[in-house]
């Protein structure tokens, strides 16, 4: 029973993001403490639990039986102390009357708000929420004709070359590209370098992060590589099912793949010189918002964003 005692939600939290980025390194600098402070609280839960957790193979730290055990239901724990947490934040709010316009990328809206709708609007019930799913450039002329109180996209800046001043900036987490394929494709490789992509059939995703296409564009021209896909969709679901059936590789966000790549349905390649990363930001109207409810809101995201990753 002491074992049990000793259990609390941060030790918790700290072995799913483990599981979730695949190595204590990456799992430290998400959450932004040290690499033996990890270490630490992993051994601490394999000390109560009695058994081993977590085994390390040649690419990277992966859950035993017992582990996958403990994370399925830890997100359930974290998730559940977490909803409560917005519930009672919400319930003090007292919102009367208020609408709320939200646009974003149609995978961060799949991936990461749709999961966590039902939570923002229950105990705020006189809450009017209208959530847009656009293109990138259709969010931005959006934001341009001051028609949405926030959006979730991709940082404005370094993706789209835009700065609205009547809109604060919350940084919510940091996604990456990963170059992947099927996981039934054994002949796949760990790693490669860039100029070995002619290699393969490419399988692309339109209008999501223009500045790592236009990358893309000049590392092939750099590398005098004609590489034309075989297939581009602007949605990242349809993609990852052509990509998944083995008719291709191609880069997705991470947001979108970790369950599939955890799962072993697509594999993550290394391109040891090309890679790419960019912050996922909210973005509101401070003049007309609600900042308790973009607070809640944020955090409700970034809740789903560990789930997720």
């Amino acid at each position: 029973m002491e074992g049990w005692i000793a259990l609390d939600s941060q030790n918790l939290k700290t072995f799913c993001t483990v599981v979730s980025e695949g190595s204590m390194t990456a799992a430290a600098s998400k959450l932004e403490i040290t690499q033996p402070a990890v270490s630490q609280q992993i051994r601490q839960l394999e000390k109560n639990f009695g058994t081993k957790l977590l085994v390390r193979n040649a690419r990277k730290v992966r859950p035993t039986i017992q582990g996958q055990i403990l994370y399925e239901n830890s997100n359930k724990v974290l998730n559940i102390i977490q909803q409560t947490k917005h519930s009672i934040q919400s319930i003090s709010l007292d919102v009367k009357e208020e609408k709320l316009v939200v646009s974003t990328l149609n995978s961060l809206g799949l991936y990461l708000i749709s999961p966590v709708i039902s939570h923002f609007l229950k105990p705020n019930k006189a809450l009017q929420l209208t959530l847009f799913y656009r293109k990138g450039e259709d969010v931005i002329k959006k934001m341009q004709r001051n028609e949405v109180d926030v959006v979730i996209v991709p940082d404005l800046k370094k993706e789209y070359g835009k700065d609205f001043p009547q809109y604060r900036k919350v940084h919510l987490f940091k996604d990456t590209m990963h170059f992947v394929g099927s996981g039934k494709d054994m002949s796949l490789p760990k790693s490669l370098m860039f100029k070995d992509l002619k290699n393969f059939r490419l399988v692309k995703v339109k209008d999501h992060f223009p500045a790592f296409n236009n990358l893309f564009i000049q590392k092939l021209r750099s590398n005098h590589i004609n590489l034309e896909p075989i297939f581009e969709c602007d949605n990242v679901g349809t993609v990852k099912r052509v990509i998944e059936s083995s008719l291709g590789c191609g880069f997705l966000p991470a947001h979108s793949v970790r369950k599939q790549l955890r799962l072993g349905r697509l594999v993550s390649i290394a391109i040891e010189d090309f890679d790419y990363s960019v912050d996922i930001n909210l973005y509101y109207r401070a003049d007309r918002t609600n900042e308790k409810l973009v607070q809640i809101l944020t955090s409700l995201i970034n809740q789903q964003a560990r789930n997720t990753f």
